[in-house]
């Protein structure tokens, strides 16, 4: 019986639904390559559209920073498998790029809160 209730609730997506599916807040960050956070230009990409985001008015500063901090974390082998073919030197580039957004955010925040 549950089983069957499961099975109910279970959505089965097509392969255009799936396409959709991988993107940044179902925007403009089409997901490269395979499912998940797997490359360099992903990783550009989401910072850049929660950096647009959040200057649209889109998301709240604190959105924005919890998800650039995720977006970090990911950066890490041991936290993404998906990039263990990576230059570790490429990934600290992004994580520098990451900060400056992170950081600008921050700064732009208290400077709207005076």
């Amino acid at each position: 019986m549950v089983h069957e209730y499961i099975k109910g609730k279970i959505k089965e997506f097509t392969k255009e639904e799936k396409e959709k599916r991988y993107k940044y807040l179902g925007k403009e960050v089409i997901d490269v390559g395979d499912p998940g956070l797997d490359s360099i230009p992903e990783f550009y990409g989401i910072a850049n559209a929660i950096w647009r985001d959040w200057k649209n008015g889109e998301i709240s500063t604190k959105t924005a920073i919890a998800r650039l901090a995720l977006l970090k974390l990911l950066t890490y082998k041991s936290k993404n498998r998906k990039i263990k073919d990576i230059p570790e030197e490429e990934l600290e580039e992004v994580r520098k790029f990451i900060d400056y957004v992170i950081q600008v955010i921050e700064n732009e925040s208290k400077r709207s809160q005076r």
